[in-house]
């Protein structure tokens, strides 16, 4: 009778070690995955920030006035030759 229990401490014993070195192994399957998608989070939130840099860049009215004059050799009309239409 005690060696069947002894057998069946020593089952019990082996499976909670199996099923703990399950866990610590997904635990760290899961702590990688959230590292990788942390620095993907960082690199987007870098990427924004550029991308909102630049549409403030653009959206200004001198990147156009410069494209306007450099790219497509347009001027600034004088006060002679503005027209106000009533």
């Amino acid at each position: 009778m005690l060696r069947i229990i002894n057998f069946l401490l020593v089952i019990a014993v082996l499976i909670n070690a199996f099923y703990l070195i399950n866990q610590r192994y997904t635990a760290r399957q899961y702590y990688m995955q959230l590292a990788d998608l942390q620095n993907k989070a960082i690199s987007l939130n870098k990427e924004y920030t550029r991308l909102q840099i630049e549409e403030g860049t653009y959206s200004s009215g001198l990147a156009v006035q410069d494209y306007a004059s450099k790219g497509l050799g347009l001027i600034q009309p004088d006060k002679q030759h503005v027209v106000d239409i009533p």
